[in-house]
């Protein structure tokens, strides 16, 4: 019997669902307050937002004060003890979203969360079938890929931490969707409501500039005028002057204690855990001198496949929904899920061993190199984010003459 079979592929992931939810289940039931069983803050995301939830409704001055935002997230799980600060980096109009849940006790507002997060989930894997080669759909349905998602370790660390990547995966499957579908005012639509993470659509924005798409251009631009706009009706420009102000101070953030740096994926944050925060002025440009050629890597293959089919153009698609995960400065394990309709995109232009192998290796990475994070306080995962990037690369180039000169063939 081969390694890699059918049964194997089935199986294991079931395997790893039940283990990661029991772990999970356990966690809470053994907690001690607010603090797991593992030792861990549950939910500590959510009540970060949660936090910053408050403070816009009742001090928007200190929404960026890191000292006040440390009171209101002790404050909020007392007596439970929170080390550090888990700093609130998200624009205004994010704090206005939480602000809704914070008339809900913290508690009740987290299971409520979790309960969205579910459901997001659940609708974004039904767009992830739908995006399924028929050849795949006879192993791959709606519940196995589910499974796979559920056990995604970056999708548990996220759903323990309370955070939003269920949201991004529905939105990112969306934008792919109508992408394909060539229905861009709803493409940029989706892309407009992911500008809560801002650098997770730039990579899709190069794209359509290159390929002059204008409707997805101006839907996404709309969309996110409308979102900003609102908040600086209601609130003026001192909450956007106050981010911008302390924005400046965010490439420190690997250097706070509370901040997971060693989850980061990027170059960046793999630069700012091995070097001390003297080599920050060269970190930050070697980091930026690379995100500039990643995107210029980019706009060029876009523009030299802009006349061929669409399907034909998947691997430039998919290398623009991984760059802020290797390019921008903040891009942590829980964004990673947006590898999951990257990977089925590949699926959907070729099938081969090597994808298979390729996504082998993601699935089972992404479980084993956070942990050892987590030991050397090493941002390991960003050589993984950075091996899949070249992968693709790799890839493009495999298959250069089937991408660019498809239409004559």
């Amino acid at each position: 019997m081969p390694i890699i079979n059918s049964k194997r592929l089935r199986d294991y992931p079931r395997l790893m669902l039940i283990t990661m939810w029991v772990i999970l289940a356990l966690n809470v039931i053994f907690r001690n307050g607010w603090l797991g069983a593992v030792r861990q803050i549950i939910g500590s995301d959510f009540i970060t937002l949660y936090g910053a939830g408050i403070a816009y409704r009742t001090d928007l001055a200190n929404l960026y004060n890191f000292t006040s935002q440390a009171a209101i997230q002790q404050a909020l799980i007392e007596p439970t003890p929170f080390a550090g600060v888990n700093p609130y980096i998200s624009p205004p109009y994010v704090a206005a979203f939480y602000s809704l849940f914070t008339f809900l006790p913290l508690s009740w507002a987290f299971i409520l969360w979790n309960v969205v997060t579910l459901l997001l989930t659940f609708i974004a894997v039904h767009y992830l079938v739908k995006l399924l080669p028929e050849s795949l759909k006879s192993n791959l349905g709606y519940w196995q890929l589910l499974i796979i998602v559920l056990s995604f370790f970056p999708f548990i660390e996220g759903f323990q931490a309370g955070q939003n990547h269920a949201i991004t995966l529905l939105l990112i499957t969306c934008v792919l969707f109508f992408t394909l579908s060539e229905r861009w005012l709803l493409a940029g639509s989706m892309a407009g409501l992911m500008i809560y993470k801002p650098q997770m659509v730039l990579g899709l924005l190069i794209i359509w500039i290159v390929w002059r798409k204008y409707k997805a251009l101006a839907a996404f631009a709309f969309i996110a005028i409308l979102w900003v706009g609102f908040i600086f009706i209601s609130k003026g420009s001192t909450p956007y002057l106050s981010y911008l102000n302390v924005s400046r101070d965010f490439i420190f953030l690997p250097y706070i204690q509370g901040f997971p740096g060693y989850l980061l994926l990027t170059l960046y944050g793999l630069l700012a855990t091995l070097f001390p925060i003297e080599s920050m002025s060269a970190i930050h440009s070697i980091s930026l001198s690379f995100s500039v050629i990643l995107a210029i890597g980019i706009a060029c293959l876009a523009y030299k496949s802009r006349y061929i089919p669409l399907l034909a153009r998947t691997p430039i698609i998919v290398l623009a929904c991984l760059f802020p995960l290797v390019a921008t400065p903040y891009a942590l394990l829980h964004d990673f899920v947006i590898v999951i309709p990257g990977f089925i995109l590949w699926a959907r232009y070729e099938s081969s061993r090597y994808l298979l192998l390729t996504a082998i290796v993601i699935y089972l990475g992404s479980f084993l190199l956070p942990l050892l994070a987590s030991l050397t306080h090493i941002a390991l995962m960003s050589g993984l984010t950075l091996g899949l990037v070249a992968a693709i690369f790799v890839w493009i180039y495999s298959q250069y003459k089937n991408i660019l000169w498809r239409a004559s063939t």
